[in-house]
């Protein structure tokens, strides 16, 4: 008996079962989710539930700190509810880097009447870029018992390649 390795080519980028990878990063694939290879979005990488959970990799110039303090002054002003849950140290990639863990009402929640949603976001720098990954926000149970864990599971795994454009 052999082991069978499934790869798919889409678009310079390889799916491997269990794992992704393109020309910028690697990473595992959480359980029960997928790649979005739509490119319909700005991200480096998207994955997604059959349900629309969502979780994003993206790049910035911005400082790190910069985005997770940004996220704790601004948000306050659309959100009335935003409330930090908690503020992590956390590694990706070999780098030190703070999770935010936050809690809000929908946006157009006027009467302050809608239920909470959760979302969270890590950013940290390497090779004097800055990559982030967010969590489209959703209810606390589907936040705690699949969108966190499958967040793990992302931050654990993924790898940044070294970038030769700097």
């Amino acid at each position: 008996m052999g082991t069978v390795l499934m790869i798919t080519a889409i678009s310079g980028c390889s799916t491997l079962e269990g794992g992704y990878e393109n020309s910028l990063l690697s990473f595992t694939i959480p359980e029960n989710w997928t790649v979005d290879n739509s490119n319909s979005s700005d991200s480096l990488a998207s994955l997604k539930t059959w349900d629309n959970q969502w979780i994003y990799i993206q790049s910035s110039d911005v400082d790190p700190t910069e985005i997770i303090e940004s996220y704790i002054q601004n948000y306050p002003v659309e959100y009335p509810r935003f409330q930090v849950i908690s503020r992590d140290p956390v590694q990706v990639d070999g780098r030190e880097c703070e999770k935010l863990v936050y809690k809000n009402t929908a946006q157009n929640d006027f009467l302050l009447l809608g239920p909470d949603y959760i979302s969270s976001v890590i950013a940290f720098s390497k090779d004097n870029k800055t990559y982030i990954i967010t969590s489209r926000e959703t209810l606390p149970d589907n936040y705690y018992s699949r969108v966190e864990p499958a967040v793990n599971v992302v931050v654990k795994s993924l790898r940044i390649k070294n970038s030769f454009l700097n």
